[in-house]
């Protein structure tokens, strides 16, 4: 089998770290099947100022990735005309999606993330004639979907799928409502996952000490994007709320890794408040991550919306507690109280409620490693590659 996995969410030469848990699973689908990797990235004019749009445009046409070559072929991105971008990304894609589909052998198409990817996709494959999938994860359907000039082009795509992969129940459901009566080829499938070489239970002192910490602090650790959705200043002001409780000590740390937009506003806030401890340490490769998760008490999610967040099973892979917002599909992986603690979303009282809780209390961390232990990557792509094989026989069977 082929796949053509066509997606914005990819690694690439102007941010190595974006979105590697879709680089995860191509790299385990890898030695299942081939894969071609096309990873579309928004055209930048030649007078771009800013360092990161110059960043963007010095991206190749063709790079590579674990060995794997992949080509970034250039979308009109229009501010403030985002309903157009489906269509500029079907331009964008076909020359290549033509070329793969010419290559020899039966193969799939598969998207992630439902706009601009999805539509763009589903215009160049039924232009081709090719059978394709949409892997949908969060923001494409609990926010795209809303926009009413969105909304009927989304639909419209996954309509047209032979396959549509929710990442959890949450967003099945929501699928589900959106395509309507009839809907077929929905399933679910989490990408969300770990590598077992880098996500395990560790002693957590020498990971503090690699790391500078101070062994008696209490360690909260946040990853994502400094974006407005993940929810951050939520748990700053947590923060500043166990502070006025006098329930930190002098060593505890809140650590933020990551980088965005945001960022600037939290520092001002994190200095502001009355807690000190609170640590920018900015974007990171996963196997700091990693570190920075063995050294960790817990890991918090405040986020607003999400869809499986890949952090998650990560944290409780190795043996670390998560508190989080009971938002997407993060309770179907935090039980609460049995491997971490839900929170409702914005509510940075109960967020500081709940992160003294998870302090206080002693976490076997055995048995919340053992909650997400069936969640590799490799048992994830196995699934993936089934369902895409599927998908191939039945059109295959039709012509």
């Amino acid at each position: 089998m082929r796949v053509l996995t066509i997606t914005t969410y990819f690694p690439n030469a102007a941010d190595r770290q974006r979105a590697v848990f879709v680089q995860n699973l191509v790299r385990a689908m890898r030695l299942r099947c081939q894969v071609q990797m096309i990873a579309p990235v928004a055209y930048v004019p030649a007078l771009a100022r800013k360092p990161e749009w110059r960043a963007q445009r010095a991206i190749p046409a063709c790079d590579s990735v674990d060995g794997m070559a992949v080509e970034h072929p250039r979308f009109l991105v229009v501010p403030k005309l985002g309903c157009v971008s489906g269509f500029s990304y079907f331009l964008s894609i076909l020359r290549l999606l033509r070329r793969g589909a010419r290559a020899g052998g039966d193969a799939v198409v598969h998207a992630h993330c439902a706009y601009p990817d999805g539509v763009g996709v589903a215009l160049a494959a039924s232009l081709l004639g090719l059978p394709f999938v949409v892997t949908a994860h969060g923001s494409d359907i609990n926010v795209y979907a809303e926009r009413r000039l969105l909304r009927w082009q989304i639909r419209w795509a996954l309509r047209r799928a032979a396959g549509v992969i929710a990442v959890s129940a949450a967003l099945e459901a929501k699928i589900a409502c959106l395509l309507g009566a009839g809907a077929t080829g929905l399933a679910r499938i989490p990408c969300a996952a770990f590598d077992p070489r880098l996500f395990f239970p560790r002693p957590r002192g020498p990971a503090r000490a690699a790391l500078d910490l101070p062994a008696p602090a209490r360690v909260v650790v946040c990853v994502g994007q400094l974006v407005p959705v993940k929810g951050l200043g939520f748990v700053v002001e947590a923060w500043a709320e166990l502070a006025r409780r006098g329930r930190l000590g002098p060593h505890d740390r809140l650590v933020l890794l990551g980088d965005g937009p945001c960022r600037a506003a939290l520092e001002r806030q994190a200095a502001a408040g009355p807690a000190g401890g609170v640590h920018f340490a900015g974007a990171v490769c996963q196997a700091d991550v990693a570190r920075w998760i063995a050294a960790a008490d817990l890991l918090c999610l405040p986020s607003l919306n999400e869809g499986t967040p890949n952090v998650v099973v990560e944290a409780l892979a190795s043996g670390v507690p998560v508190v989080a917002s009971g938002v997407g599909g993060v309770p179907e992986l935090v039980r609460d109280g049995v491997n971490g603690l839900l929170v409702a979303p914005a509510d940075s009282a109960a967020l500081a409620d709940a992160l003294e809780r998870g302090l206080a209390r002693d976490w076997d961390a055995a048995a919340v490693a053992a909650s997400v232990a069936a969640l590799t990557w490799q048992a994830i792509a196995e699934r993936n590659c089934v369902f895409l094989q599927t998908i191939l026989d039945q059109h295959d069977a039709r012509h």
